[in-house]
């Protein structure tokens, strides 16, 4: 990483109208809707999915016993899938309809899980949690740990087509985003890092997260790479209990700066959890703990705007999303529930936009 490239704006002051929250609907004739409904039991939830166009979307269901739905057309269908009792499907991606990745947590360690094209198999088991993935190619993927199982340490982990190694430099990073082989973001704690084809480099970005209080723990917590000068961290306070809040950081190739803040509690999860909304800005979803709102949050020239959503902001989580290549379109995963208990009348879902 270059000089000009580790610097960071001092002044955490939000840019222009960045400071601005709004609850709107999305932009006119556009919208989010289910198009699939699971009733999967009250643990069922689409916890991850990912699209390498309209040949190629997948959606992965359930906390307890994993399962993989494909979609054929205009219809999802279940797919043969080697989950196990006990993990959950919590990162997914894939370069081609042929390679597609998927990574499951148990209680102790991590699997890495494959489709070629006509068949899912199980790979490698990790020690430690998952946090996210970066899938380039057929022989180009890494796998990073997850920061909130104590002890993990996974770190990054890159498969060369072959074989899968631990990377020294990459200690302690939570998850990634990719421009190319010689071009990946990720982040750890209040540090993003860059990874120019040989070597992982950090920058502290702690002064540009929410202030360090008593009761929080300031972090980014997600990351999208669009372009070699814009690249977007998404920030949480962590406040204890309420979450948040949440902010959103750019580089622009030199430095980078705060152009966003809300007031808004959870943060992205799992980790990862951010897509590219293809014109610059970024979706991001806000999952709920308990019966709180749930958000699926629109980032774009300065603004956060929590969309519209199908059931009602208490009725519904939603976990996941992956924008659809090649289209306008995204995917999003998550689950209904009765509003005053998320317990209680779940039924995983699948949403389009």
């Amino acid at each position: 990483m270059t000089a000009a490239a580790a610097s960071i704006t001092t002044a955490v002051a939000v840019t222009g109208a960045a400071s601005a929250w709004a609850l709107a609907a999305t932009p006119a004739g556009l919208s989010w809707h289910i198009v699939k409904r699971v009733h999967s039991g009250a643990f069922g939830d689409f916890t991850a999915v990912v699209a390498v166009g309209r040949a190629g979307e997948w959606a992965f269901n359930g906390i307890s016993t994993p399962t993989a739905w494909e979609r054929s057309g205009q219809s999802w269908k279940q797919v043969p899938f080697p989950g196990r009792s006990g993990e959950e499907v919590v990162a997914a991606g894939a370069s081609s309809a042929s390679n597609v990745w998927a990574f499951s947590d148990g209680a102790s360690s991590a699997r890495a899980l494959h489709w070629n094209g006509s068949r899912w198999s199980a790979g490698r088991s990790f020690p430690g949690q998952v946090g996210g993935a970066v899938v380039i190619s057929a022989s180009d993927v890494w796998v990073f740990g997850e920061p909130f199982v104590p002890g993990s340490g996974l770190g990054a982990w890159h498969y060369n087509g072959h074989a899968w190694s631990k990377v020294p430099s990459g200690h302690g990073l939570e998850g990634g985003s990719a421009l190319s082989a010689g071009s990946i973001w990720a982040f750890a704690g209040t540090k993003v890092a860059h990874w120019n084809g040989h070597t992982w480099a950090r920058t502290s970005v702690a002064g540009l997260l929410p202030a360090k209080q008593e009761l929080n723990d300031p972090a980014v917590v997600g990351i999208d790479a669009q372009s070699a000068d814009s690249v977007y961290a998404i920030g949480s306070g962590n406040l204890e209990d309420e979450g948040g809040p949440t902010v959103i950081l750019h580089y622009n190739g030199h430095s980078w700066s705060k152009v966003a803040e809300g007031s808004f509690g959870a943060g992205t999860s799992p980790l990862q959890q951010v897509a590219s909304d293809g014109h610059g800005g970024l979706w991001i979803p806000m999952p709920a703990s308990g019966a709180e709102r749930s958000y699926l949050v629109h980032y774009s020239a300065g603004r956060l705007v929590a969309a519209a959503l199908p059931t009602g902001s208490t009725k519904i989580n939603v976990e996941s999303i992956a924008r659809i290549p090649g289209t306008a379109g995204l995917l999003a995963g998550g689950f209904t529930h009765a509003s005053d208990n998320p317990g209680a009348d779940v039924v995983a879902v699948i949403l389009q936009y």
